[in-house]
């Protein structure tokens, strides 16, 4: 990450801590790029396909990295990324999937070193056709994704368990292009 990264930033966490929430609150600033998990699985369970980490684990996460390659291959501007390549390192480590191929994509695609993430939230969790996870699930697949960026060299800033327009205006600070 020693060449300087577009300006692409990251939102992450573990799921059901605000993400989404959070991405369509920066929408009317900057561009923004959608959660590629939640993208893959409605586009499976619509077809009746197997991508899904419940059924085909490994070709889950191989479609989610072309969809994040491509995300990222024409991105433009000011962008924010509902999850960025790296946490498909978690995906990769949660279900036990060879990380190569991700790891390839990461070292040609950098982003902000400064990574925001949401932390667990309880109070805010909710379960659905896509996040299936009780909630100590989320809190120990968030453990892989902070790991995931650690590892990396990423520098994540906790966004504070707050109001939507705070934690817009929160993100917002650190934007520096």
């Amino acid at each position: 990450m020693t060449k300087k990264s577009p300006p692409y930033y990251i939102i992450t966490g573990p799921p059901g801590s605000g993400k989404t929430s959070l991405i369509d609150q920066l929408r009317q600033d900057v561009n923004v790029v959608n959660e590629p998990a939640r993208r893959v699985l409605a586009a499976q369970r619509r077809i009746g396909g197997e991508a899904t980490g419940d059924q085909n684990p490994a070709l889950f996460i191989e479609e989610m990295l072309a969809l994040s390659a491509q995300d990222y291959d024409g991105a433009q501007g000011r962008t924010v990324f509902d999850r960025g390549l790296p946490d498909l390192l978690a995906f990769a480590a949660y279900y036990n999937v060879l990380d190569a191929p991700i790891r390839a994509a990461i070292k040609t695609r950098p982003y902000r070193q400064t990574v925001f993430y949401l932390p667990s939230w309880e109070l805010i969790y909710e379960q659905d056709d896509e996040r299936r996870l009780d909630f100590a699930g989320a809190e120990a697949f968030g453990t892989l994704i902070r790991a995931a960026y650690e590892a990396l060299g990423y520098t994540l800033v906790t966004v504070p368990k707050s109001t939507l327009v705070a934690r817009a205006s929160f993100v917002r600070a650190y934007f520096t292009d």
